[in-house]
């Protein structure tokens, strides 16, 4: 009996795949589509042809020579008009000469695979009045913005600034690109779907603050030579990293994500650096996955000190519309000594001193280039003197979002002895000695020191 069952469930199956009807129909400019009958009044585009594996020598639609297709909303059969809602996967895969896709206010089902692989198309473009979709330089959107679908195979443009509004990039948005090379995503963006990136043309790609999750196969960027990741990220499942180079990858989250990659075999990664917060290092080292990085390596520079000065960096918080920095003499915090505040940008905006201990200079060091405008900076600098020598000092750094705190780092250094500032002169050139005045002194190139490591101005 089972047996029967069996049987005629196969036989059902065969009846139903058989049932699928297809035609062809001639739009108002002489474009002959394939059409696929979905029921009684709708239908979708097809591809040209029916197979299950395509490559380069595959060629769709060969009778096509126009360099743009408008699908039409309705089309004809046997005496009955059907309405197009629909593009099934590869309709437009290895086309020839299409370069221009325009959609109706009919279509709600446009999946990226309609357009991409080995395509030549360099742009969408959507009606209007379409209730599903939208195009913005001819990249696809859902209506509402919050998924970008679908970015055209062959679109001319090397650097893409993804614009605020997605929250997601769908399954294969961007899927075998032919000129795309950098990438930025924006802080809207909060998911990576499923095989949203499988292209071998980008090189560089920056995820902002926001993007918390990326699913199986989301950033398979094969050739890709620098990925930059944000804060917020708790899964990053990526296999296809370090794959046909080294790679530099920026992971700017604290606890290191979710990476379940098992093997570096057939990779790269053994050659790559891996940059990540400086308190998360020895973490990261421990990581399964992470642990597969060759070198991994602070984000920000070590804190240099001097004899009275020190200078101290952070990681740029892609989110913060200012950070402050908050010194103190002492462990419990409970002795301040001064409070400093920039601006998103790392510029100094305020100082607001303890008592009458006023340093001697409080510099940002970090300036914008105006001729050629920095995206991300990689941190931020700021250099602090007139401190005291052999000294320890705390600090907290909190980057904020407003008035809210979004991060915090806590920390220490200490200032060199004498001694030890001597001795970084001594390391830094082939200093000499000279009497004057009566006085020894240290010469070192064009700048003269007391044995005490003091500049003499």
């Amino acid at each position: 009996m089972k047996k029967s069952i069996f049987l005629f469930i196969i036989l059902v199956c065969a009846m139903s795949a058989q049932a699928v009807e297809y035609f062809r129909y001639t739009n108002a400019e002489g474009v002959e589509l394939r059409y696929r009958i979905i029921n009684s009044k709708e239908v979708a585009v097809t591809p040209d042809i029916t197979t299950s594996s395509w490559d380069s020598t595959t060629v769709n639609y060969p009778n096509i020579l126009c360099d743009s297709i408008r699908i039409p909303d309705t089309v004809e059969y046997n005496g009955n008009s059907y309405m197009v809602i629909g593009i099934d996967n590869n309709s437009f895969a290895c086309v020839k000469n299409v370069k221009k896709v325009i959609l109706p206010k009919t279509i709600r089902s446009a999946p990226s695979l309609a357009f991409n692989y080995i395509s030549g198309i360099e742009e969408i473009i959507v009606d209007e009045e379409n209730p599903y979709y939208t195009t913005v330089n001819g990249v696809m959107y859902t209506k509402d913005m919050k998924c970008l679908t679908a970015y055209p195979s062959a679109k001319p443009d090397s650097v893409f600034i993804v614009p605020e509004g997605p929250q997601s990039v769908g399954m294969y948005a961007f899927t075998l690109l032919r000129n795309l090379k950098d990438i930025t995503m924006p802080l809207t963006l909060k998911t990576m779907e499923n095989g949203a990136m499988i292209t071998g043309s980008i090189q560089r790609a920056v995820f902002q603050d926001s993007v918390t999750m990326f699913e199986y196969g989301a950033c398979s960027l094969y050739e890709a030579e620098e990925i930059v990741l944000g804060n917020s990220v708790d899964t990053f499942n990526s296999p296809i990293i370090a794959f046909s180079k080294p790679i530099t990858l920026t992971c700017r989250t604290i606890t290191p994500p979710y990476f379940p990659l098992q093997s570096a075999a057939g990779s790269h990664l053994g050659e790559s650096e891996l940059r990540v917060p400086m308190q998360s290092v020895a973490a990261y080292q421990q990581a399964e996955g992470w642990k597969l990085f060759g070198n991994i390596v602070s984000i920000e520079p070590p804190i240099v000190t001097g004899l009275d000065n020190v200078q101290v960096s952070w990681v740029q918080n892609f989110s913060a519309t200012g950070y402050v920095w908050t010194l103190y003499t002492d462990e419990a915090h409970t002795q301040r000594y001064m409070t400093l505040t920039f601006d998103a940008n790392g510029h100094l905006t305020g100082i607001d001193l303890a008592g009458n201990q006023a340093p001697a200079r409080v510099p940002a060091l970090y300036e914008e280039d105006e001729e050629e405008a920095t995206q991300f900076a990689e941190y931020y600098s700021f250099t602090i003197t007139g401190l005291s020598a052999n000294t320890t000092y705390y600090f907290v750094r909190q980057s904020l979002n407003g008035t809210d705190v979004i991060d915090e780092e806590n920390g220490t250094f200490e200032t060199l002895s004498s001694t030890e500032a001597v001795e970084k002169i001594n390391d830094a050139s082939a200093p000499i000695k000279v009497i004057s005045n009566g006085g020894i002194f240290i010469k070192q190139g064009d700048k003269t020191y007391t044995l005490q490591g003091q500049e003499v101005r």
